[in-house]
């Protein structure tokens, strides 16, 4: 046959080809390489019926010395450790060394003052970067501005201006010297990843329900792995896969997005989403965990590759993926679903179309907690919307925590706001645990940052930040009273005879009093006379 032929054949079809209607069969097919993939969609929907969770092996890992007695501090360490600031300390004193031999320094320099940085130096300064979020300057030297309307003696008594400038400057994560030509991207920050990344996973096993999604670290300069996000409210900077845990909302891992050097291993037919999913999840499979994720990462090859490995998956879906079958349009609140176990496929009419893909749910619809004002009774809605409204939103909700609180506004280079960023994701996860092991379901990141921040203090500059106690009935009454004023208190005569006033007697008034003074054991009356009498008296000793 020729290719004219074959064209011809291609583009009439076969006469001997059998069409079905889309509400009762829906073939895709698929190729890629050499692999076919055949996905059958139907419209009989089969309840999935899901393995139990095995709620033993999650929780807080055995090895990790943290319980109800730890101080705030003492989880910050957990993850902010000892070990990292020490190798900190040598990167960024091995970069000053570095730095000093290729550069001219000024005689007003503040780097003549230079002392190598000890782990004692990086605990404070981390202190001092996390209070600026709690005391909103312009610029950082105005911290510690001595005009009466901006200063705070907080700063200058924990360290120097200069001295944190200087640290900040020569603030190093790499062994390597800066300009050092064929290595990684991610080679100035990558010591703080790996040490992050091992810490995260080690410390806390994620529960039944985990979510994936996108965090970016703002940024706006030259960079190479930049990334625009336009439904973030950074809508520029370094992008983050992080993996979180749904129950606590803790960051149980995450990739740095660095193009064709990111760190994943690819799987075939799988493409660049689906393979940060499974490096996200090669150490949580065959639990029966669940995973919610959005529109980027859902495809039905991904989904089944999970259930073929005990995880379920479910998330928001692109209409366009392979394998997807192809839907009517609808009226709003109408819903159409197709079945090819595992996999459900729905979309569900709202005020948008809403495509899901799930394989841990049917069709069924539930009431959401939106109320129809029209008949006042609570919407119905697909039970995954609601399962995936519920459990998506965590590492949205980590973004927004640290927001108001992070410290990575405070340096011009793309390392080092990785690097701040990484600071406060330990502090985030800190939080966690503590609410987790403490049980302290009120407790806010804005108090347990404080917290922090007061015990580096008084453990590493040795003086006390304890908050004075201003609630009634604690401070003494009398606190400003003159020392001997209690002396002359007012008493009633013993006799119980009203006896004539002195001071009333002096101005030729009649007038009894029942009380007379303690000390004195003078009869007065105890308004004005008493006042009177003892200020004469007081004038006259002096």
């Amino acid at each position: 046959m020729t290719t004219t032929e074959e064209l011809i054949r291609i583009l009439e079809g076969d006469e001997n080809e059998e069409f079905l209607s889309d509400e009762e069969f829906d073939i895709d097919v698929e190729i890629q390489g050499n692999n076919v993939t055949t996905t059958n969609w139907t419209t009989q929907i089969a309840t999935p019926i899901l393995e139990e969770f095995d709620d033993f092996v999650c929780g807080l890992s055995p090895a990790v010395k943290l319980d109800d007695t730890s101080t705030e501090f003492e989880f910050f360490e957990h993850f902010c450790s000892k070990d990292l600031l020490q190798k900190i300390a040598n990167c960024t004193n091995k970069y000053h060394q570095h730095f000093v031999r290729h550069t001219d320094l000024r005689i007003y320099s503040r780097l003549q003052q230079w002392r190598d940085v000890t782990i004692d130096d990086l605990y404070i300064f981390l202190a001092v970067t996390m209070l600026f979020t709690r005391n909103k300057r312009i610029t950082i030297e105005e911290h510690w501005s001595t005009d009466p309307l901006l200063h705070s003696t907080v700063f200058s008594n924990t360290m120097f201006r200069n001295r944190y400038c200087s640290i900040l400057a020569m603030l190093s994560f790499c062994e390597a010297p800066a300009g050092t030509s064929s290595v990684p991207r991610l080679h100035k920050i990558k010591m703080m990843i790996d040490h992050a990344r091992e810490t995260f996973k080690t410390t806390f096993i994620p529960g039944k329900k985990m979510c994936i999604d996108e965090s970016i670290v703002p940024f706006k300069g030259r960079l190479i792995i930049k990334q625009y996000l336009p439904k973030k409210r950074n809508r520029f900077g370094i992008k983050l896969f992080v993996l979180c845990d749904v129950e606590t909302g803790y960051i149980v891992d995450f990739i740095v997005y660095c193009g064709s050097e990111t760190e994943i291993e690819t799987v075939p037919n799988l493409g660049l989403s689906g393979s940060v999913v499974t490096e996200l999840l090669k150490d949580y499979y065959f639990c029966n965990r669940e995973l919610y994720v959005d529109n980027w990462y859902s495809s039905p090859q991904l989904f089944i590759y999970l259930k073929e490995r005990a995880t379920y998956a479910c998330g928001t879906v692109r209409s366009n993926r392979k394998g997807m079958p192809k839907f009517q349009k609808l009226k709003r609140g109408q819903i159409a679903a197709y079945s090819s176990p595992p996999l459900l496929a729905l979309k569900w009419q709202d005020k948008k179309p809403v495509l899901m893909l799930s394989t841990m749910h049917d069709d069924k619809m539930i009431p959401s907690d939106n109320v129809d004002y029209s008949t006042g009774l609570p919407k119905m809605k697909p039970q995954c919307v609601v399962d995936y409204t519920k459990n998506m939103g965590s590492v949205d909700t980590s973004d927004m925590m640290t927001s108001s609180l992070g410290c990575i506004r405070k340096s011009k280079k793309w390392h080092k706001k990785l690097g701040f960023h990484i600071f406060d994701m330990f502090l985030l996860n800190a939080f966690y645990l503590i609410k987790v092991i403490k049980n302290k379901q009120n407790y806010s990141l804005a108090d347990f940052q404080l917290n922090v921040i007061r015990q580096i203090i008084e453990k590493y500059k040795q003086c006390s930040l304890t908050q004075q106690s201003t609630s009634r009935g604690v401070l003494d009454p009398n606190r400003f009273l003159h020392n001997s004023a209690l002396e002359h208190f007012p008493v009633r005569i013993l006799t119980g005879k009203s006896q004539r006033c002195k001071m009333c007697a002096a101005k030729r008034k009649r007038s009894e009093t029942r009380f007379m003074c303690q000390k004195c054991k003078v009869y007065l009356c105890i308004d004005p006379c008493a006042v009177e009498y003892h200020n004469s008296t007081k004038q006259s000793v002096s």
